[in-house]
């Protein structure tokens, strides 16, 4: 079955309720990660000098996170950050911004540059945090918020990260399910909290636990309880109780280089209108077949580079990727969706496929704005249908 690594993430609870009323408008300020311009596009953030981790970092050290991106609008844009506190449930805590943060609560954007001889022009933003003008100063959940300056109500880009203290241990196993039927796909996680000495009067209201896989958010299991304080040990759910389908590992292909077809590529094709072209082998449905890994596994993330020129953030060019996925037949309920850090771990309206007919069967062709992208190498993704309840199939 395929390795997954387990996120536990603890977060001492601060209430508070948010009002859901316009979520759905365009720039209704979204407490997760998302991008609200589709000019907006590559957003990374990650922990400075490991451009595949989680945005994690600690309290009081050295450790800073990076946020990149690239404005396809061509023009320069000045652009304004914050960082706001959040507590379990990723609603806005009910903290004053000078509670949580030791200097100023909003900055400007200054590192800038324009690309380098590309057809698609982009503009490459860059930051670091914390600054001289941005720290925090207590752990916990933060969202990150990007906006054009002077428009705090007009989100571009957010970003969900942590600031950790270690003040507990988490001891966790992954064993197989002890429900037999599932044995063969998924794994369970079982755990405990050894606190250290911390105080805790109140475990059931004091502490809310968060279970990620690999990472992701659209499967995360959230607000845990423990159900036993003995030993000054917090005790979860023992069996059957946190389990994540194993699945298979992510498909990926290889654009750093426009010069030749790497693995998984069938052509490259430019014109001087519409730009380079790329067109992926056809994929096939992976259900009936035994897990077997092909590579080492990155879990969904993906990495910004090209051969072609020296520099990756000013010179790589964007382009159009082309997705085959033969079906028999269409489907009768829900819809597929490429799955990935290519489409920020979200189903997006512009990520479904569409059916349409070739001699007698059916593929599955995407042209997507978010498959418009940087050369890079190995960028991972997977086939997923999602059905109007929250069930979800690993094709």
């Amino acid at each position: 079955m395929k390795k997954i690594i387990i996120f536990i993430i603890i977060v001492f609870h601060f209430s508070l309720l948010q009002a859901q009323s316009g979520y759905y408008e365009k720039r209704y300020l979204r407490n997760e990660d998302f991008v609200y311009q589709p000019n907006i596009r590559t957003v990374l953030l990650y922990k400075m000098g490991f451009e595949m981790s989680e945005p994690i970092i600690e309290l009081n050290s050295d450790d800073k996170l990076v946020l990149s991106f690239d404005d396809l609008s061509e023009d320069y844009v000045r652009y304004e950050y914050t960082v706001i506190h959040c507590d379990a449930d990723w609603n806005n805590s009910d903290l004053m911004p000078n509670e949580y943060l030791e200097t100023f609560t909003d900055d400007y954007i200054n590192d800038f540059e324009y690309s380098i001889n590309t057809m698609q022009d982009y503009v490459h933003y860059s930051l670091t945090l914390p600054n001289d003008v941005i720290r925090m100063k207590l752990s916990g959940n933060y969202l990150l918020k990007v906006y054009p300056a002077g428009r705090p109500d007009a989100p571009s880009l957010t970003r969900r990260f942590f600031v950790v203290d270690h003040a507990i241990r988490v001891d966790a196993t992954v064993k197989q399910p002890y429900n037999v039927s599932e044995r063969n796909y998924r794994h369970e996680l079982r755990f405990s909290i050894n606190l250290l000495g911390l105080r805790i009067d109140d475990p059931q209201n004091e502490i809310k636990m968060t279970i990620r896989q690999n990472g992701r958010w659209d499967n995360a299991i959230t607000n845990l309880k423990p159900w036993e304080m003995r030993d000054g040990q917090l005790w979860f759910k023992e069996v059957g109780g946190y389990v994540f389908d194993a699945g298979n590992d992510f498909r990926y292909f290889d654009i750093k280089s426009l010069k030749y077809n790497s693995m998984r590529i069938n052509a490259i094709e430019y014109d001087h209108i519409g730009g380079y072209q790329v067109f992926l082998h056809n994929d096939e449905v992976r259900k009936k077949y035994l897990y077997s890994r092909i590579q080492e596994s990155i879990n969904g993330r993906f990495l910004i580079k090209t051969e072609d020129f020296p520099n990756s953030d000013l010179q790589a060019e964007y382009v159009t990727v082309n997705f085959f996925l033969p079906y028999p037949n269409p489907l009768v309920e829900g819809k597929i969706y490429l799955m990935g850090g290519l489409t920020q771990w979200q189903f997006l309206k512009v990520t479904s496929i569409s059916f349409y007919q070739i001699i007698h069967k059916l593929e599955m062709l995407l042209l997507s704005k978010v498959a418009f992208m940087k050369p890079t190498m190995n960028i991972p993704f997977m086939y997923i249908i999602a059905q109007r309840a929250p069930v979800m199939i690993n094709l």
